[in-house]
């Protein structure tokens, strides 16, 4: 039997991932949550185990990160690795549909109704959500976020940092650059620029952000 799982973050995201992890594995599989601003359980019933410096508490676990921002993140897995080497995991709803040619790194998610083809790259701690599509010789960087049912079209890069929201639809070819954010249902047609945010049909530039 592998290690059991801790979950850091106990927000909505987090509880959906341990829906989708409880699918497949026993009670005893999930300890319960990571999180700094909760304490007891969660309205499911599940506990919380402290904050998140308490993770070497269960250094023998497996971690999942369950954070959507990219940015609170990155910054959660630098925290955990300042204390210790964490063992990251990748959790997948049963029904995701993953082909065999799409490959990803350590700490990632896929959450029910995912459908991804062929030949697409992941990197490291990834969340692509509920009823995302992915279509085929994409890459997407690390520390992205794919909202619900976003629909990302053919050879599309997606660099690192970027939250692409819920219903949004990119364009086949088309490049984002690190850090950027695309608005709720926003329809990409063309390369976005890093650390921008853009929304709309067709979507256009709002505001910058902070380097990534």
């Amino acid at each position: 039997m592998s290690e059991p799982l801790v979950i850091v973050g106990a927000g909505g995201h987090g509880r959906e991932t341990a829906y989708a992890y409880l699918l497949d594995h026993a009670p005893a599989q999930f300890l319960g949550f990571l999180d700094d601003s909760a304490t007891g359980s969660t309205t499911e019933g599940w506990p919380i185990l402290g904050t998140i410096d308490s993770w070497p508490s269960f250094a023998k676990a497996r971690f999942s990160i369950t954070i959507n921002d990219p940015r609170a993140r990155r910054a959660v897995v630098a925290r955990m690795r300042a204390t210790g080497s964490p063992h990251w995991t990748t959790i997948a709803h049963p029904d995701v549909r993953l082909h065999a040619t799409a490959t990803h790194r350590t700490g990632c998610m896929f959450l029910g109704g995912a459908q991804l083809t062929t030949n697409i790259r992941f990197g490291d701690f990834c969340i692509v959500n509920r009823g995302v599509h992915v279509s085929h010789d994409c890459v997407i960087g690390s520390y992205v976020s794919l909202n619900p049912c976003a629909c990302i079209a053919g050879r599309v890069r997606i660099d690192d940092g970027c939250e692409i929201g819920s219903g949004c639809a990119i364009r086949q070819g088309v490049k984002i650059g690190a850090g950027a954010v695309v608005g709720l249902g926003a329809t990409v047609v063309k390369d976005i620029r890093a650390c921008t945010v853009v929304a709309g049909t067709p979507a256009t530039h709002l505001k910058d952000t902070a380097p990534w």
